[in-house]
């Protein structure tokens, strides 16, 4: 947004020589752009890369390990998630915490509870069972559908083929003879060819021979084509 509309805080002072001897005191008001800001230093808090964060981190193992990861990257050896995952549980295995040893409790299962391996193979089996109904539901439904439509482009192809025919039969008089039975036939023939509507016209193509006249351009506006034809017509 422009400011020029809006007065200066401090206008321009012509000099001495200007309206005569003027003298012109100091302003005691200040501006809000010219007043003191920004007095205190503001340093790094907890959380902001600051000093003591900084002396903590072993900068330089960071590096190597983002370096060998790229480079496994690029060779196309960077382990996968469930390898990461694997190392990351050995890790928690093997480093005890501050308190004591600490091992990992696995889930308790009730004694009621079916072996896990057999319900996990049954539920498989049972998968196996479902998938195999759903693909044969499938195919069937795929075979329906295919007799479905070529049943249709047959009986579709039939009946163009039909109506080809029938409209060359119709559309050839000799055929119509050769069908209707002989010469008792030909009587409802009318090979009369179709007259035009402007056959009878007394005037037809008068300005066919009339040589037909050209426009000019005349740099002249009362000397143009138009203004004479004004002239004839309007002024006599």
């Amino acid at each position: 947004m422009t400011t020029a509309h809006r007065p200066t805080w401090a206008p321009a002072i012509g000099g001495e020589e200007q309206g005569g001897m003027r003298i012109f005191k100091p302003s005691v008001q200040l501006s809000s752009k010219n007043l003191p800001g920004h007095t205190k230093l503001k340093f790094r808090q907890t959380g902001q890369a600051a000093e003591e964060e900084l002396r903590a981190k072993d900068l330089r193992a960071e590096l190597e390990a983002k370096e060998r990861k790229h480079f496994a990257k690029q060779s196309g050896t960077e382990p996968s998630f469930e390898d990461e995952r694997k190392r990351d549980l050995e890790l928690l295995q093997s480093a005890p915490p501050e308190g004591g040893a600490r091992q990992l409790i696995p889930k308790a299962i009730d004694a009621d509870d079916e072996d896990p391996e057999s319900s996990e193979s049954s539920d498989d089996e049972d998968d196996d069972d479902e998938e195999a109904l759903l693909l044969a539901e499938l195919e069937r439904i795929k075979k329906e559908r295919a007799e479905d439509a070529a049943k249709k482009a047959r009986e579709e192809a039939e009946a163009a083929a039909k109506a080809k025919e029938e409209e060359l039969r119709a559309g050839n008089p000799l055929l119509a003879i050769g069908g209707g039975g002989g010469g008792g036939a030909g009587a409802d023939l009318n090979f009369n060819i179709k007259r035009r509507w402007d056959d009878d016209v007394v005037f037809k193509n008068q300005a066919r021979g009339e040589p037909k006249q050209q426009k000019r351009f005349v740099n002249d506006t009362i000397r143009n084509d138009f203004h004479r034809r004004f002239l004839q017509r309007y002024i006599r």
